[in-house]
């Protein structure tokens, strides 16, 4: 019996170096948020992961703006633009790269967040320590949220805006810029909390992958048809953003677009957080 006592609290030692966390004690709500935020923060940034994410982001969004704004009009003279076309051009294609490839990013990395620790029995060792469900399903969805944030936007952006520059000879207005950047991430922030959600009503990856696919590609498809849902859904993002970017009128479902994307996204982390506090492991 001495032996096991001895003995129980090393593993448990050895188990939180393992999974990145430091034995402290805290309560409440959001008992253990700043260990676990630490932890989450720590797999983008404190690891070597940062680096093939941004390598993956800058061919994808940079790469291809590289090759549409400077290899085509090499072989092919006459698609050059004048400077101001140009410019609403090549911060269109940034814009929709991000817009588009950007959420399958985030549907992608945030399918297997909840799903994994389940699985691995990672989400049942931790809550059995003084740490809350709610830190657990927060701090997932705040550190992909500045993951996303500094990776797929910020630094594809910084990369874009000296692309922009030096295919136009123009320099786009920081700070509207800027708030285009805010408005993408409202898009990014809905199916991340979308997908986090889901993480917490399905055990398998299959159906959390499929219905927020499903979601996005849905709404797309069905903007054409059906205008009115630009109202609810973020389905003009890029129009949205490039609006403000440009310091342009906004189209006419920006502001109940974004608000309501903004309140679907506090729903659907509510949900997650209700969802997830039945929980039973």
């Amino acid at each position: 019996m001495n032996t096991q006592s001895k003995t129980t609290p090393n593993q448990e030692l050895i188990q939180a170096a393992r999974t990145g966390l430091i034995p402290i004690h805290e309560s409440g709500w959001l008992g253990g948020f700043d260990n676990l935020f630490r932890k989450e923060l720590g797999e983008w940034f404190g690891t070597h992961r940062w680096l093939p994410q941004s390598l993956i982001w800058l061919v994808i969004i940079n790469g291809l703006m590289t090759f549409i704004l400077f290899i085509v009009p090499l072989i092919d003279p006459t698609s050059v633009l004048p400077a101001q076309e140009a410019l609403v051009e090549a911060l269109g294609i940034y814009l929709g790269f991000v817009s588009v490839f950007g959420v399958i990013g985030v549907i992608i990395i945030a399918q297997d967040e909840i799903i994994r620790e389940k699985q691995s029995g990672t989400a049942a060792w931790v809550l059995s320590k003084p740490v809350s469900r709610s830190a657990f399903i927060l701090t997932k969805l705040l550190s992909n949220a500045i993951g996303t944030l500094v990776i797929i936007v910020g630094l594809t952006a910084a990369v874009a805006y000296g692309e922009i520059y030096l295919v136009t000879g123009t320099a786009l207005p920081v700070l509207p810029f800027a708030a285009s950047l805010g408005v993408l991430m409202i898009g990014l922030v809905f199916f991340l909390s979308l997908t986090i959600m889901l993480g917490t009503l399905f055990e398998q990856r299959g159906p959390v992958l499929g219905i927020a696919a499903g979601v996005y590609l849905g709404s797309m498809i069905f903007s054409y048809f059906l205008p009115q849902i630009g109202y609810i859904l973020p389905v003009n993002v890029k129009d949205i953003a490039t609006a403000v970017a440009l310091q342009h009128p906004l189209p006419v479902m920006a502001y109940s677009q974004l608000i309501s994307a903004a309140i679907l996204s506090l729903i659907f982390t509510t949900t997650a957080l209700l969802r997830f506090r039945r929980e039973e492991f």
